[in-house]
């Protein structure tokens, strides 16, 4: 919750710790010698372990206006996106955590996929440009 004509954002419950996904933090931005810095509420560090880590270096990915991706690992693998890698596991991670939402396509919806695919050809191999979005 953001801060609105300077008045604080109002208290939150403490996310818990269990790490089922969706758990947001707040923090603060601000200035570190001559860098810039992000302030991050201890709670997240409680439920991110890994993240605790003293000297640990991270990699911030933009994924849009007002949005980022903080992981800990600096370097992704070769050809490997971390926005996908991020929703894929979280993906993995709501399925096994809620297996309640999953259900099978019904016939009707997987005849509307089939008929909407209808003649594309796909290659494992061919890159996406830059250009294209989703």
């Amino acid at each position: 919750m953001a801060a609105i004509a300077g008045r604080k954002a109002p208290a939150r419950k403490a996310p818990t710790a269990d790490r089922t996904g969706g758990l947001s933090f707040t923090g603060s931005m601000g200035q570190a010698g001559n860098s810039r810095a992000f302030r991050i509420e201890a709670a997240f560090f409680k439920a991110a372990p890994e993240f605790a880590a003293a000297e640990r270096k991270v990699r911030v990915d933009l994924i849009g206006p007002g949005k980022a991706l903080v992981s800990i690992d600096v370097e992704p693998p070769t050809g490997e996106d971390p926005v996908i890698g991020a929703w894929l596991s979280f993906l993995a991670r709501d399925m096994q955590d809620n297996p309640q939402r999953m259900a099978s396509l019904t016939e009707a919806e997987a005849t509307a996929l089939e008929d909407l695919v209808k003649g594309v050809t796909v290659r494992d191999d061919e890159i996406i440009p830059d250009d294209v979005t989703f």
